[in-house]
């Protein structure tokens, strides 16, 4: 850390039935070459062996704090986060892998950049059995910023979702966490995130570091798939940028394109809960989320073409097979597809 001083780093993993990955995601924080750190690991009533995996670590920075009862991941990254007492607060998870430099270069970040709030980085994306398979990249309008607002992060997130910011990379000035408060779990569910960067963003600027220090685990069982399973309800994303949308007049700050780009995401969700509704017997539910229509001309931009194209022939197939009363024959094609794997 050349002659910056090394404050301490509040870690904060939280933790719940990760039996096969916990040792190696704990392990790699751990052996961080940032020292001063402590790991709270915060077990949210794991019935496998996550907590034997833990006590068999004996490194005195380790701290294991059980839940009471489940609280939710959310929830239980707000516990880890009050037990803390560094001054950065990082909420790493417990089924990911960390690069050795992940802490000093985010901390590093926060002692040359004393306006920013908090730090991210990119990540790889890896399958259950370790094996890299790509990662994220800053997009090409955001390379080179050492800081960015909420002028940046929001029209990128209201066009392609939350590919920008990732959660188990996220480090925070204590000072900053305080005054924004905790994750609002109950309120937004899955996306307690999502409301929380934007809530960051709209008060401080951010970093994003332009590294992989990470590897992000797919295919495990995430609380997003969870969420998702037959989902009929519009997703929580909606909610958190139409809310954030009328902070600044953004509504009428946005250009054409960011808003047709928005209105495809909700007709890819209304489509996504029909196939649901198909799935769940209920054709008349499905076909009427399919009449408010696309977007058309979101396929002139190059954005997310491949997918548009997609959802735009799966949204004909259901029309046509639900307007001929052929529901029947639609829900074992779209078992045998499933919806999340055609798009």
């Amino acid at each position: 850390m050349s002659d910056l001083p090394s404050p301490l780093v509040s870690i904060c993993m939280p933790a719940h039935n990760v039996g096969p990955w916990i040792g190696e995601a704990v392990g790699s924080v751990l052996g961080q070459s940032y020292r001063n750190i402590e790991v709270l690991v915060v077990d949210d009533g794991s019935t496998d062996n996550t907590r034997e995996v833990l006590e068999s670590f004996t490194d005195s920075r380790l701290q294991l704090h059980p839940n009471p009862q489940n609280l939710g991941g959310y929830e239980t990254m707000n516990r880890a986060a009050s037990l803390g007492q560094g001054e950065f607060i990082a909420i790493y998870h417990t089924d990911d892998v960390y690069e050795p430099e992940i802490v000093e270069r985010e901390v590093r970040y926060l002692q040359e950049n004393p306006a920013a709030g908090a730090v991210f980085t990119l990540d790889h994306h890896i399958d259950l059995q370790g094996n890299i398979y790509g990662g994220t990249t800053l997009p090409p309008h955001l390379k080179g910023r050492r800081l960015l607002r909420f002028e940046d992060v929001f029209p990128h997130i209201l066009r392609n979702k939350n590919n920008l910011l990732r959660c188990p990379s996220f480090m925070v000035r204590r000072r900053v966490y305080e005054q924004l408060g905790p994750f609002l779990a109950k309120r937004y569910h899955v996306a307690a995130d999502l409301e929380m960067w934007l809530r960051l963003s709209l008060a401080h600027p951010i970093g994003i570091l332009d590294e992989r220090l990470m590897r992000y685990r797919h295919g495990k069982g995430q609380w997003t798939n969870r969420y998702n399973r037959l989902r009929t309800e519009p997703e929580v994303f909606f909610d958190i940028m139409d809310l954030y949308m009328q902070k600044g007049n953004w509504a009428e700050r946005l250009n054409p394109e960011d808003q047709t780009e928005y209105a495809f995401h909700r007709a890819d969700d209304e489509t996504f809960r029909a196939v649901n509704h198909v799935l769940r017997g209920e054709p008349k539910k499905a076909l009427a989320l399919l009449q408010n229509g696309f977007p058309w001309r979101s396929l002139r931009h190059s954005n997310r073409r491949r997918r548009k194209f997609r959802v735009v022939l799966l949204r004909a197939l259901l029309q046509c097979g639900l307007r001929l009363g052929a529901a029947s024959l639609l829900t074992p094609l779209l078992k045998r597809t499933e919806y999340k794997g055609m798009l």
